[in-house]
């Protein structure tokens, strides 16, 4: 996964649920910098973004430029990204999930 203008690739964590089909739900805080990423419930990463974890000399430069905005899109590598059936957010929901994840958590 790559936190846009903050850092290079990283890779998962290796505890990936085992289920075939995986929900993933993203949230970020704007006011404390914290962000997740959930596969079917799971948190997977936690980080707050900092100089600290936005290295190099090119993202510890810019990293809050970018992530001190409203986040106004996610991107999903069409190239890379051959699992993705369906993506939904807060505003529309999601058909057919539990309640549970219909609502994207920005805490």
């Amino acid at each position: 996964y790559k936190i846009g203008w903050c850092a290079p690739f990283l890779n998962l964590p290796a505890n990936l649920p085992s289920a075939v089909n995986k929900v993933w739900r993203f949230s970020y805080n704007q006011q404390t910098k914290n962000f997740k990423i959930y596969c079917n419930d799971v948190l997977l990463v936690d980080t707050t973004l900092s100089d600290e974890v936005c290295t190099g000399s090119y993202y510890s430069s810019n990293w809050r430029t970018f992530w001190e905005r409203d986040v106004t899109k996610m991107y999903f590598d069409s190239l890379s990204d051959k699992a993705s059936e369906q993506f939904c957010t807060e505003l529309t929901g999601c058909d057919g999930l539990p309640a549970s994840w219909n609502k994207i958590s920005t805490v």
